[in-house]
């Protein structure tokens, strides 16, 4: 939790940024090519603040859709019923490479979709400053490969969710298709400006999958209300009345978690509509010739928007893991 909160607290005083933000615009000459680096790079934050956004709603249901299923492939280590690693595996945690393991499927389609909004972000930023082509061909692929990703598992319900949203397999499909050709072409850049329209409607497709998000956490809530119930009943048969304080107490958290995760699912929606706006915005001042202070700074106001969403996000989410932390 101390990390948890120490990372918003940083992300909190960036804030502080958007000020100066502003200077590079009001100093900007209007015969420049290519959007300032200063705009960008707060731009950019904003965008991978909304990605770890959804990496922590993500982080809240894994372990009740992954407890669902053991894990297969190169995994060695399955999962239990209750959700829990069976056995531990140090070479993973040697490699340090921060991956999830034993992650259902359900989940990793997310993850990817989420991680596809991101670095097509960081294309537009890379034309927007005015880079070349080669600047971001890479991007190119790891786009390309998350796509086919999404469009490959994102259709297998799995875990206990249904697949992502059907049409978003089709958007991420049309992505990467697109994509191909386009290297093939050597027409790039005008494909992530095409490509637009079909990220904002995976954007929608990860609004859309809220619901089926809420109603599985839901359900391991009620079912943790029935278990605490019990335990509850025992201590009053039993006269322990230290152990019924300590039940009333858990049930009372409980409650509390699920419409506190109600609410962080509202900001995260919100999240995501503010980021397909903000998408908009980019494009529209990657697409002009020549840069203005006018479109500098309506991309400088909606990555401050998306950063305050963010916030939201951050503190409704935050209020969740500390109501959990008091349920056990």
């Amino acid at each position: 939790m101390a990390g948890f909160a120490g990372a918003r607290g940083a992300f909190l005083g960036e804030r502080a940024a958007l000020a100066a933000l502003f200077l590079p615009l009001l100093s900007f000459v209007a015969g420049c090519s290519g959007i300032p680096v200063e705009t960008l790079t707060t731009y950019a934050d904003a965008f991978t603040q909304a990605r770890d956004a959804g990496d922590l709603l993500l982080d809240e249901i894994s372990p009740i859709v992954s407890g669902r299923t053991t894990s297969s492939g190169n995994a060695k280590c399955g999962t239990s019923r209750l959700g829990y690693p069976q056995c531990f595996d140090p070479s993973v945690a040697r490699s340090g490479n921060g991956t999830r393991i034993n992650e259902d499927p359900a989940i990793v389609a997310r993850r990817d979709a989420l991680s596809v909004v991101s670095i097509y972000n960081g294309m537009l930023v890379d034309i927007a400053e005015g880079k070349n082509t080669a600047a971001f061909n890479n991007r190119v692929d790891e786009l390309t490969t998350l796509a086919n990703s999404v469009s490959a598992i994102g259709v297998v319900p799995s875990g206990g969710l249904s697949a992502l949203v059907p049409p978003s397999a089709t958007y991420a499909r049309d992505i990467a298709q697109r994509f191909g050709q386009a290297r093939a072409n050597a027409a790039v850049r005008q494909s992530i400006l095409q490509s637009k329209g079909d990220i904002q409607e995976l954007l929608q497709a990860l609004g859309d999958d809220t619901s089926q998000i809420y109603t599985i956490f839901l359900r391991a809530r009620e079912i943790d209300l029935v278990n605490i119930r019990a335990e509850r009943r025992i201590a009053e048969l039993s006269g322990n009345t230290q152990a019924v304080g300590l039940a009333n107490k858990k049930f009372s958290a409980t409650s509390r978690s699920i419409a506190e995760f109600h609410e962080s699912l509202t900001a995260y929606v919100e999240l995501l509509e503010q980021t397909s706006t903000a998408l908009d915005v980019l494009v529209a001042a990657a697409e002009t010739p020549q840069v203005t202070v006018a479109n500098l700074t309506k991309v400088a106001v909606e990555a401050e928007e998306v950063r305050r969403r963010s916030d939201e996000f951050w503190v409704a989410i935050r209020k969740v893991r500390l109501t959990a932390m008091g349920s056990r």
